[in-house]
């Protein structure tokens, strides 16, 4: 009798061991699950919607500028356009893989300058939201952007940016 229950025992252990295996085996599934909604929202107004974006360094302390360029934009390649024509999103951040807040100037790791470029000689600085990096990768960034000024100035949505220089 002791023998069946400690074969049922080790039975039991050995199944159990086996199920907690193939559920810890399936959670180490890397793949980033981003919201389906590609960053858009208003800018001066007007409805706006990413295509693409480029990432250049501007300064020695590793932080860059990043214009997220409208899905009018006639380009191929983000890095050839550093300055684009049409209104865009712009932000200024230290690329690691965390939260920011939104801030008027990024002076801290965890902070993110997001403004609105209406024009060359119109850029409305963003005063909520966050920025969330989930990866960086051979020079592309992933993530996802909420950041609101006012109803007539607000995105939102996932991104990858690209990296130029």
């Amino acid at each position: 009798m002791i023998k069946g229950v400690i074969h049922k025992s080790r039975k039991s252990f050995l199944s159990t061991l086996i199920s907690l295996l193939i559920i810890f085996c399936g959670c180490g599934d890397d793949e980033i699950q981003l919201p389906d909604k590609l960053l858009e929202g208003t800018i001066n107004g007007e409805e706006w919607s990413y295509k693409s974006a480029n990432g250049y360094l501007v300064s020695s302390d590793l932080q860059y500028r990043v214009r997220f360029l409208s899905s009018e934009e006639t380009v191929k390649d983000p890095c050839t356009l550093p300055t684009p024509t049409l209104a865009h999103v712009k932000a200024i951040f230290r690329p690691a893989e965390r939260s920011y807040f939104i801030a008027p100037q990024a002076i801290d790791n965890n902070q993110v300058q997001v403004s609105f470029e209406v024009s060359t000689s119109q850029n409305l600085i963003a005063t909520s939201g966050f920025m969330e990096i989930y990866a960086i990768e051979n020079q592309v960034i992933i993530g996802y952007l909420q950041a609101y000024l006012d109803d007539d100035h607000s995105v939102e949505g996932s991104f990858q940016i690209r990296l130029c220089n």
